[in-house]
């Protein structure tokens, strides 16, 4: 219980950080020039995994997979042994003696298969010229499956959730995925910044903390 309400109070401590992500994206990707020259095909990924998604079929299996293949290599990552790996269109589990809130939340704030993709792409342009629209269409694409598959799982009563706290894992799922995103972004369109993102999630988080910390201590 003392973990859940320090978990919680940290989600609170993490909403400005929130809205500092948010902002710093938005204010990013519409200065980017590449970005306005291919967003038709990375627009055109989300709308046709969308369509797919809503009429025709869900991916489902594929979820699974991504999910606790993160989930395992998240806990190799730390160091845990995977004692058993099973995925099915029903769910899946992995097993490991090792556990902390990101192995439990990292399935939903790393979108494996867009990370795949953009790193096939990376490898593959630091070799040969290729054109990049079938690759922005796939990032779209996989981003979009990654984002409302994460959004419905997340609807239900998952224990990776439970078990960290639902406001807490939120705001960490949320505030991690748009880094993750703004990190894809400045591989694949050169004029988005990294470097600028940071600074400005930075200001505009540091603007909403200081005004409370004013407001509450002086």
């Amino acid at each position: 219980m003392i973990k859940l309400i320090i978990k919680f109070i940290i989600g609170v401590v993490a909403l400005p950080l929130a809205y500092g992500v948010t902002l710093a994206f938005y204010k990013n990707s519409i200065l980017i020039s590449e970005l306005a020259k291919k967003l038709d095909y990375f627009i055109w990924g989300i709308v046709i995994y969308v369509i797919l998604h809503l009429l025709f079929y869900k991916p489902t299996y594929f979820y699974v997979l991504g999910h606790e293949a993160v989930h395992a290599g998240m806990a190799w990552i730390f160091g845990g042994k995977i004692k058993s790996f099973k995925v099915s269109e029903d769910g899946g589990a992995v097993k490991t003696d090792k556990s902390n809130f990101v192995i439990e939340l990292a399935p939903y704030f790393i979108p494996i298969y867009a990370i795949i993709i953009t790193a096939v792409y990376f490898v593959i342009a630091s070799s040969y010229a290729i054109n990049s629209t079938l690759f922005i269409f796939l990032i779209g694409f996989a981003l979009a499956f990654h984002i409302i598959s994460t959004i419905e799982i997340m609807k239900i009563k998952q224990p990776d959730i439970v078990k960290s706290g639902y406001f807490f894992s939120i705001i960490m799922v949320y505030v991690i995925n748009i880094i993750v995103i703004a990190l894809i972004f400045s591989l694949v369109f050169p004029g988005f910044s990294i470097k600028k993102f940071f600074i400005d999630v930075w200001s505009s988080s540091r603007y909403i903390y200081t005004a409370a910390i004013r407001q509450l201590f002086f």
